[in-house]
């Protein structure tokens, strides 16, 4: 159990299609050497939305802000921002305040292609229902992480400048788990009254590592 709140971040970036191919090799050289070569690197997870890779997201978890500065000094981070200067055409980063971050296993090691499967849902708060849908949702993440084996990663947090807007991130053995979980998951039904906007997007990975075993929960 890590007590003091870790860095976490989400990252949309827009590249350019023929710069598909570069930016992917770069990325998945970043994550697989940072993972081994940096303990304060906790997590980093590079996934596409769209079949040609040009909608993309990137989550990172740091153990505190010296880590990150490790790695932002590291070799490959520096070639990894050499090439998404040529590709990236539009970016935005949410800084997220973490809520509850658990991992089950030894760690991921997960590189396209794969059976795994990831899915972001942003959600936004009724005004005044911040702490409500913070339970419910805590609640329903350490139930399923407790009961069901194909989920393997589960992440909540705050965006930190907009205090209504939560984000989720889960990532699932295979989609016959995540179906099943939703099949079984009350969350929707219980925070109906409470939510005013929420919207879930299928990551394709690209690349997913982790040291494992993170547990994060906020007091």
């Amino acid at each position: 159990m890590i007590k003091q709140a870790p860095l976490f971040r989400l990252f949309k970036l827009r590249i350019k299609a023929e710069q598909r191919a570069n930016f992917a090799a770069v990325g998945k050289q970043n994550l697989l050497t940072s993972i081994k070569q940096e303990p304060g690197t906790l997590a980093m997870y590079t996934g596409h939305l769209d079949d040609a890779g040009v909608e993309n997201r990137v989550l990172e978890v740091y153990r505190d802000q010296a880590s990150y500065e490790i790695h932002a000094n590291s070799a490959q981070f520096k070639a990894f921002k050499t090439v998404a200067g040529q590709a990236v055409v539009a970016q935005s980063v949410l800084a997220l305040t973490p809520i509850l971050l658990l991992e089950q296993g030894q760690g991921l090691r997960v590189v396209q292609p794969t059976t795994n499967v990831a899915y972001l849902t942003e959600m936004t708060a009724v005004s005044g229902q911040q702490l409500e849908l913070k339970k419910i949702v805590t609640d329903e993440i350490t139930q399923a992480m407790a009961t069901e084996p194909g989920l393997v990663v589960t992440y909540f947090g705050q965006v930190a400048d907009e205090p209504q807007q939560f984000v989720r991130f889960e990532v699932y053995t295979s989609a016959s788990a995540y179906r099943q979980h939703h099949q079984h998951s009350k969350l929707g039904e219980a925070s109906q009254a409470i939510v005013s906007l929420q919207r879930t997007t299928e990551i394709k990975p690209d690349v997913f590592v982790t040291q494992g075993q993170l547990s994060f929960e906020a007091e």
